[in-house]
Formats: C-alpha cells, sequence, structure tokens
C-alpha cells in the first residue's frame, strides 16, 4: 500500500510554496493573455478620476458600458477595485494594463488557495494538487488573464473572498474577518450572501453548547457584532458612494444603463426569479461549439457547462454534510448562486459560467474536503482533464481568437 503523505511544514517551507506558486502562476498566465492591455479598463478610468477629485468620467467612452447622469458618466461595478490600484494608477496614468494587474491578483488567488488547501488537508500532494485544480482547472484561469471590467471584479473580489476564509480557517478575530467580506462585498455584490459559511464557522465562539434552556441565553452576541461590524464598514461605504452619485443609498446603477431595461432577456426587469432555468441550462449543459472547419470545436462565448470546465469539483459532493465547514459551504453556494442565477443574463460574452467565480472559493473548500488527505489516480485524473480544458479555452481564445457563439 502507497504510504500517505501527511505534511503541512514550517512557516519558511509554506512561504516558499506561496512564492513558488505565485511565481509560477504569474508566468503562466502572463504567457498565455491576449497579448495586449484589455480596452474595458473602466477601473483604470475610475482610478485616474478619483486621483483627481471624481468619482465620475468626464467624457462618454463609447465601448465602455458607463452610466450618463447629470452630465457626467459613472462605472456600474462597485469601485474597491479602483482604489486598489491607485498607487500603479498615480504612477502609470490611464496607461496603467488593467489585465497585467489582473494576472497579478489572480496568481495571488492561487497561493490563496494553496494555504487554504493547507488549513484543511495535511497532504502536501493534495495541496498542490488541488491549488493547481483551482488556478490551471477551472475558469479562473480565463477570468485572470482577459482582465476586462466584470472579470477584473471576480478576480479581486476572490482575492478579498479568499482573505476572508483564511482568516477564518486561521481564527482571527470575527471583525477582520468581517471587514474582508465587506471588502469583497465592495467588488462583487452577491458575495456577501456567503455570511452563513462565517457564521457557522465563528459558532463555537457565538453559540455556548448546553447551559441554560433558554435559546438566547445560549447566544453570545459580541462575536456576531464584530464580525457584522467588519463587514458594515464596506456596506456604510457603498451606501454612501452611491448616495454621491445618484442621491441614493442603493446601487441603481446598473439600472441606469441606457436602454438596458429594453434589452430582450430583461422583459421582466434585471432580476426575476423566472430567469433561474436560463442560467441553469448554461451552468449545467452548456457545450462547446461544433462546427464544419477548422478547428472543428471551440469555446462557446454563451457559457460551458460547469462539470466540462472543472470536473473535479464533483469531490464537493463527498465533503459530507454533519460538519460546520460543509454546511457553511453549501448554504453559501446556494444563496450566491441563486442571486446570481436571477439574474437577466448569465455573464455573456465568457468562457464557462463567469458568475460561479463568486461562490467557486467555497466550492473549492468542499472538493479539497471532500477529497481529504490522499490523493488518488481518480482525483488527479479529473484534476488533469480540467486543466486540459481549461488549456484549450484560454488558448483558443486569448491566442488564436477561435471562440463562437
Amino acid at each position: 500500500m502507497e504510504q500517505r503523505e501527511t505534511y503541512r511544514g514550517s512557516a519558511g517551507t509554506t512561504l516558499f510554496f506561496f512564492l513558488a506558486i505565485f511565481a509560477l502562476s504569474f508566468a503562466v498566465y502572463y504567457f498565455t493573455q491576449e497579448g495586449r492591455p484589455t480596452p474595458f479598463n473602466n477601473f483604470v478610468r475610475l482610478s485616474d478620476a478619483i486621483l483627481h477629485g471624481r468619482l465620475y468620467l468626464t467624457e462618454d467612452v463609447p465601448w465602455l458600458e458607463i452610466v450618463p447622469f447629470d452630465g457626467k458618466y459613472y462605472i456600474v461595478p462597485p469601485p474597491l477595485p479602483a482604489f486598489l490600484i491607485l498607487p500603479v494608477v498615480a504612477v502609470r496614468g490611464l496607461t496603467t494594463n488593467q489585465t497585467l494587474i489582473s494576472i497579478f491578483f489572480g496568481s495571488l488567488n492561487v497561493s490563496l488557495a494553496f494555504l487554504a488547501a493547507r488549513a484543511l488537508s495535511n497532504s502536501r500532494s493534495v495541496q498542490l494538487w488541488t491549488a493547481a485544480m483551482f488556478g490551471f482547472g477551472t475558469i479562473h484561469w480565463w477570468v485572470a488573464t482577459a482582465g476586462g471590467v466584470w472579470t477584473f471584479s471576480h478576480t479581486v473580489s476572490a482575492t478579498l473572498l479568499f482573505s476572508a476564509i483564511l482568516l477564518t480557517l486561521y481564527k482571527s478575530r470575527p471583525f477582520f474577518t468581517g471587514a474582508a467580506l465587506g471588502a469583497s462585498y465592495w467588488t462583487r455584490l452577491p458575495t456577501i450572501l456567503s455570511l452563513p459559511f462565517f457564521l457557522s464557522m465563528y459558532s463555537d465562539e457565538w453559540y455556548r453548547r448546553g447551559g441554560s434552556p433558554v435559546l438566547y441565553k445560549r447566544i453570545n452576541l459580541r462575536p456576531l457584532i464584530w464580525l457584522g461590524a467588519g463587514a458594515g464598514i464596506f456596506i456604510l461605504l457603498n451606501a454612501g458612494y452611491n448616495t454621491l452619485r445618484f442621491g441614493t443609498p442603493f446601487d441603481i446603477s446598473y439600472y441606469l444603463i441606457p436602454g438596458i431595461l429594453e434589452e430582450p432577456w430583461y422583459q421582466k426587469g434585471i432580476f426575476d426569479i423566472t430567469y433561474i432555468p436560463r442560467n441553469l441550462k448554461v451552468i449545467f449543459g452548456g457545450f462547446p461549439k461544433f462546427i464544419s472547419e477548422f478547428p472543428y470545436v471551440t469555446p462557446s462565448w454563451n457559457g460551458m457547462a460547469i462539470w466540462i470546465t472543472t470536473p473535479a469539483f464533483i469531490y464537493a459532493l463527498f465533503a459530507g454534510i454533519r460538519n460546520k465547514l460543509a454546511i457553511g459551504c453549501w448554504i453559501s453556494v446556494l444563496l450566491v448562486a441563486t442571486a446570481n442565477f436571477c439574474h437577466g443574463t448569465w455573464g455573456f460574452t465568457q468562457f464557462g459560467y463567469r458568475f460561479a467565480m463568486d461562490f467557486y472559493p467555497f466550492l473549492f473548500l468542499l472538493t479539497v474536503k471532500g477529497i481529504g488527505n490522499d490523493i488518488r489516480w481518480h482525483h488527479k485524473v479529473l484534476i488533469s482533464i480540467g486543466i486540459l480544458v481549461n488549456l484549450w479555452g484560454v488558448l483558443w481564445i486569448n491566442k488564436f481568437g477561435w471562440v463562437s457563439y
């Protein structure tokens, strides 16, 4: 019988792997990017505006999805990525390469995934194989190398969400975890619905088992207050940001895009429960496009099924349901996914189903938990298939332009 490798390693060894994984990921992402900075550099433009004391652009940029309001032009997604890149834009201005910054954050995400796997599995092989799965065997590879406005939001949000997860797994104070979750929210709004994961993981601090038969006397409010305070900072920041822009604390920018409600996929508004089936059709039933000429099969900009792009996610089903990590993960995945499924569109143009990036960190945790401490041949086979599929997608899209609806 093969001897099982169980090893977490010293802090120095962990730092070595963290940096090595980052460097390898950066190299792969860099050389597989399209080769030119994204023209959809909304956050570079917003960051430049902030440096000039504005929250808006002074002129319309026709190819960007922006909101005209009172003679000013506003960026649609939440603004935290623009604040994060302020130092770079202060030096480089509008020539800042947003794609390159996206590659930086994407490479960091792979290293953070390694740390998350290290917290859940004692096996160095499991840690490295699952980190490779996230970095190269999921649509994160394409998302990070695309670098456009929406994909950049996904990449940065994943960085912040992994940070919140790691703070939880390594028993940080709830305030800092809440702040990281709130920062993710100010990048991709649906991620705030992953709060159940953090409530579940901190349950030992805020819920006392046994003792008083009265339920409310078992609850310690202090950890919950600190968790809520951390996230609440960014909720208030978002409310203030929108009040300064539109005179309302609510994020209405998407609704103000000219003509958006006239588009055929928004017949019942931007969000509606009846849109769920069309999203499910893509995430579970989206296939590549088969054509009659070379290269005969191409990725579909319409989206592709999650079981095609990352077949190893099947091991999430083996994470169990009687542990607080699995319970928190599954509830969070369900809530975040449902919110995205209610959107009138399904994220096109895209490789895979990009909305799923909002819950991929939790699906990743479940997959690591399901694999456990013993990486077997079938784990490696499915992870390898996912890597090959995503390599095919990234090269076909970024290098050859072979993609179709």
